[in-house]
Parts: structure tokens; C-alpha cells; sequence
């Protein structure tokens, strides 16, 4: 009788609260993360769980016993959805095709031009973990800096009635100007970002480009995000413009690092952060010999004469993603000890060996120990894609380049 009653007063309590006694922070976390706000107040968890489980089922096409079985295991707290779809999932806003990448938790993608570089910030500004691989074979695909940009801000952040706003960017080019009117979107944010990126390899300019950056049509701070959720917060914006352009500025005549590749996407994270869009989530993947990339956090915060401790504000963004170096090779105990030895003094220094990496993503090709070991040895060899070729000899062309962007095999047979 005793126990019985223990578990009724327990389930009223949890009821309740809809969390455990045993995780006190739930209830933050759970209105300051998941939470959405409707025209009735916030959501409880018993409204995240409709939400969630009925995208879910037309997503997948679920019968009802299906989604049922998700809704009850949701609402236990057994299994959950991902974090990102406990935020979108349901909403009218992940069903818009452009928004679709903000039902993944993370990303990748190669920076060979500066579309890369925005596509990073829109993934990041859906809540999506941003993924950039900053190997030379990648980077080394980027123009040149021919331009010094000179920046300066026009315009008051909502300024712009609300009916009047631009949704879009627009660009404005005269003989050495160029004015950057700044869209009240997330598409506006990033193509502002990204036109400013542009702009330093401009051949339409003779080295000197003055720009101008206009933001009276962005929302001010507070105003509802109807769509995605939450408010603005563009507290950070202005200051963007001028921190990219003082990065390719001094990239001037060259091309640029992998650090500073790095800078501009994290500074990119920086102002998505600040406007309370999601917290810090990023990977940036260095080359297993680029020594600028292995170090770029070293000595990041230093201390004064008087004991007080300070961040080196040119790197302060790095602070936005982990950083870790690629090996195609498969490193030796040294090279692994190494890396473990700077992880624990400084939570940094991870290392991947690529093939295993790889080899782990497609058990289906792999499927014995042998197959993998061949392959494992192809893969350091250089000779993956041939591996490949030679072990499906009836596979089509297509089916081939496919597989061979599966097993993430570049041109040169890695």
C-alpha cells in the first residue's frame, strides 16, 4: 500500500513538471530551447510531443500504430526525436523546401568558392552544426584578394517601416563603390555576407572598393521570428561587415589560409549566436600537415601583468567550432600520443584517419575484415577509386561516381 502511494504522489509530480525531480535544469532548458511560442502562450511538452509526432508521421508515412508508439515513448522521456527536430519538427516551417536542412544536426561541405562560405551561414542560421573541410585541395580553389575594402555603415537597424522592409538583398555597384542593402530574411542576412566575400575579388574593380552597408531594413531586436521561431537579435550584425573585411584585407595580393577561412566562417557564427538563433555548433577539418591549422587556438586567452585573463580578440572567434586535422594516411602511435598529449592540456589537437572514417560509413561495401583492411590499404595507397573499380568491375559509371563520393574519394584517388 505504502509503495503504491509513493508512486502515485510521484506520478503527480511528474505530471506536474513533466520532467524528474532528477534533472532540475530540464524546465530551462526545455522553454528556452524547445519551446515554441503560438498565439496562446508556449508550448508545454505535451505539445512538443503532438507536434513532433505528427511531423514525423507525414514525414515518414507512418501508420498509426507507428506514431503512437513515437508520441507514448516521447512523452516518457524513453526516446526522443533530435534536438533540432524537437524544435522544427511539425512546425509550417520545415515543410518550406528551403528550410529542409533545418531538421539536420549537422552539415559538411568543402570550401572551394565563397558560395560555400554562405551556404554555412544559411545552415547555421536554420540551427543546423556547420561541417567546413579546409584541406589545401579544397581551399586552394579560392581567388586571390585583389580588392582593399574600405567599410561603412549606413542606415539604422529598423528604420524601415515593416511593410516597406526589403526581404532580398540588393547590390548597388558604381564605378568604386558598392552599397550592400541589407534584406529583412535570413536568405538577406547571408547573401550580405556572402556579396561582401565577393566583392574582395571583384575584377569589376581596379583594387579599391569603398562599401557601404545599409541596414535600415533589418528588424530591430525583439521582433518576432514568425517563421523559424524565437526573436531578432541583430546585435552583432554591424559589426560582421567589419570584421570580414578587415580578415581579406589582409589576405590582400594572395590567397587565403586555412585559419582565415576559418575566422570568416566563425565570425559568420559569432552574429548567428549572439541572435540567439542556437548555441556554438561547428567542425572545422584541417589538413593533417597544416600547422597554422593545428595551432590556431594556442595561447588563445593570455594573462596580463596583473593576473587577469584575456581573449586575443583577432581569434576570439575560433572559440565558435572544434578544430581537427585530417589524416589520409594512417598515423602512427607517435602522431596519435601527440595528439592526445595537446588535447589534455588544451581541449584541443583532435586527429581522424580518414580511411577509417570512411570505411566505418560503408559497412555495406566493406562487409568482411578483409574487404576493409584491402581497402584501408588502398585508401593510403592513393588507390581507393581503383580499389573500387576493380572489386565492381559490372558497376555503371554513374553507380561508380557515386560510390566514390560515398567513400569521400577526391580526383586524386583518396
Amino acid at each position: 500500500m505504502v509503495r503504491e502511494l509513493e508512486r502515485s504522489s510521484a506520478s503527480e509530480k511528474r505530471n506536474q513538471s513533466d520532467f524528474p525531480e532528477t534533472a532540475p535544469a530540464a524546465n530551462p532548458v526545455f522553454f528556452r530551447t524547445y519551446s515554441r511560442r503560438t498565439d496562446t502562450g508556449r508550448e508545454t511538452w505535451a505539445d512538443v510531443c503532438d507536434r513532433t509526432a505528427k511531423g514525423l508521421q507525414k514525414l515518414g508515412n507512418l501508420t498509426p500504430e507507428e506514431t503512437q508508439l513515437l508520441h507514448r515513448m516521447q512523452k516518457e522521456l524513453k526516446t526522443l526525436a533530435s534536438g533540432r527536430w524537437l524544435w522544427v519538427g511539425g512546425s509550417k516551417w520545415i515543410e518550406q523546401p528551403e528550410n529542409f536542412s533545418g531538421a539536420y544536426n549537422c552539415s559538411s561541405t568543402n570550401i572551394i568558392d565563397w558560395r560555400a562560405f554562405g551556404l554555412l551561414m544559411d545552415l547555421a542560421m536554420m540551427g543546423c552544426g556547420t561541417g567546413a573541410v579546409l584541406e589545401p585541395k579544397y581551399i586552394n580553389q579560392l581567388p586571390p584578394i585583389r580588392n582593399r575594402l574600405t567599410v561603412t555603415m549606413q542606415g539604422e537597424i529598423g528604420s524601415t517601416p515593416a511593410q516597406s522592409r526589403r526581404q532580398a538583398t540588393e547590390v548597388k555597384i558604381d564605378e568604386k563603390t558598392a552599397t550592400i542593402y541589407v534584406g529583412d530574411s535570413r536568405q538577406g542576412w547571408v547573401q550580405s555576407y556572402q556579396n561582401l566575400l565577393e566583392l574582395s575579388t571583384d575584377e569589376r574593380f581596379a583594387g579599391e572598393v569603398q562599401v557601404y552597408i545599409d541596414l535600415s531594413d533589418v528588424r530591430p531586436v525583439g521582433e518576432p521570428l514568425k517563421g523559424f521561431g524565437g526573436v531578432a537579435n541583430p546585435v552583432k550584425l554591424p559589426d560582421l561587415y567589419q570584421r570580414c573585411s578587415a580578415i581579406l584585407n589582409k589576405a590582400l595580393g594572395r590567397q587565403l589560409n586555412s585559419v582565415e577561412c576559418c575566422v570568416l566562417i566563425d565570425e559568420a557564427a559569432v552574429t548567428i549566436v549572439a541572435g540567439n538563433i542556437r548555441r556554438s555548433a561547428g567542425i572545422r577539418q584541417f589538413d593533417s600537415g597544416d600547422a597554422l591549422g593545428a595551432n590556431a587556438k594556442d595561447n588563445l586567452w593570455q594573462q596580463d601583468d596583473n593576473g587577469n585573463w584575456k581573449i586575443d580578440p583577432e581569434r576570439d572567434a575560433l572559440r565558435m567550432a572544434n578544430h581537427s586535422r585530417v589524416f589520409h594516411h594512417k598515423p602512427t602511435l607517435e602522431e596519435c600520443i601527440d595528439a592526445v598529449r595537446k588535447q589534455y592540456y588544451s581541449g584541443e589537437g583532435a586527429i581522424q584517419w580518414a580511411g577509417e572514417a570512411v570505411a566505418r560509413a560503408n559497412v555495406d561495401l566493406l562487409s568482411t575484415p578483409s574487404l576493409k583492411i584491402e581497402f584501408l590499404k588502398a585508401y593510403a595507397e592513393g588507390k581507393a577509386k581503383q580499389w573500387l573499380r576493380e572489386r565492381h568491375p559490372n558497376m555503371t559509371v554513374q553507380e561508380l561516381e557515386h560510390r566514390s563520393v560515398r567513400l569521400g574519394l577526391n580526383p586524386c584517388g583518396k
